[in-house]
């Protein structure tokens, strides 16, 4: 394969166009850092704000770096790994932060965070929603911009499921439970927008794993990860009093853990034939 020669007026046009960007994203993650340093000196409601609005500005580089990386592809028709790889770094970061206030366990009671969040009083359903839909978006944004053959492909299942781990983690399902069928309530609109995000990203995050699994790594770990976010779908319907909903999961889960089953059933017999063929003559 022959390396793409680039000209100098290409690279002098380019360097040009995202001059802008770059000067924008510097700000930007001068005040990121700033937020963070100051967020992270303590554990109380001050701090967290401080880690929340530093994930939020943290993601507000993705699409700069995502646009930069276009301009690349318009210009020198080649796509910069670089600005793509930061895009992806720093939605790593905004969500690390998130996970230092609400945690990462998918297994976790889906009531375990009410106190914190009843504490947190700033961040209402309508910042949280602004805040998972930022994220949700920014991680596919970059996944769409490294395209279907990049060898980072498979990274992004870890992506959707630390997001689903963190959009569970920062709901209020004791309070929102009761509020979702109350069109009189605050926020009412926002909250039933929250609870069908969670439930997508629960969905995502499973049916990705077993993508991963199935195409990828056959890798156990990976299909029990599917097997655990679906499992945390089926909390959040029976929480949410969808039956009906929760019975569909469960049959899904049935079905994957019978096809992990059948596929660890046939690795033993494979190794049982390889330990019993006889030796190669050399």
């Amino acid at each position: 394969m022959s390396i793409q020669r680039i000209s100098k007026q290409k690279k002098d046009a380019y360097n040009l166009v995202v001059k802008e960007y770059k000067d924008r994203v510097e700000l930007t993650m001068k005040k990121a850092k700033k937020f963070e340093r100051d967020g992270m000196l303590s554990k109380d409601k001050p701090a967290f704000y401080k880690r929340i609005a530093a994930a939020s500005v943290y993601l507000s580089t993705v699409g700069l770096y995502c646009e930069m990386s276009q301009k690349s592809v318009e210009i020198m028709n080649i796509k910069n790994d670089l600005y793509l790889g930061n895009a992806r770094k720093n939605i790593y970061q905004a969500l690390k932060l998130l996970e230092s206030i609400f945690g990462v366990d998918v297994d976790s009671s889906l009531t375990e965070n009410a106190e914190t969040l009843d504490d947190l009083k700033i961040l209402n359903p309508r910042r949280v929603l602004h805040l998972l839909k930022k994220i949700d978006y920014d991680i596919a944004l970059v996944e769409y911009n490294e395209g279907e053959n990049s060898r980072f492909k498979w990274t992004f299942v870890e992506l959707y499921g630390r997001f689903a781990a963190i959009s569970k983690n920062i709901v209020n399902f004791k309070q929102y439970a009761n509020l979702m069928n109350n069109p009189m309530a605050p926020f009412y609109a926002e909250i039933n927008d929250l609870l069908t995000l969670v439930k997508q990203a629960s969905d995502t995050a499973a049916q990705k794993y077993r993508t991963k699994y199935e195409l990828s790594t056959m890798d156990i770990s990976d299909m029990q990860r599917a097997i655990d976010f679906m499992q945390l779908l089926v909390r959040i319907h029976v929480i949410l009093n969808e039956q009906t909903f929760a019975q569909n999961a469960k049959k899904t889960i049935e079905k994957w853990k019978e096809k992990l089953e059948q596929d660890l059933k046939k690795k033993e017999e494979e190794a049982k034939k390889k330990n019993l063929a006889p030796p190669k003559k050399r």
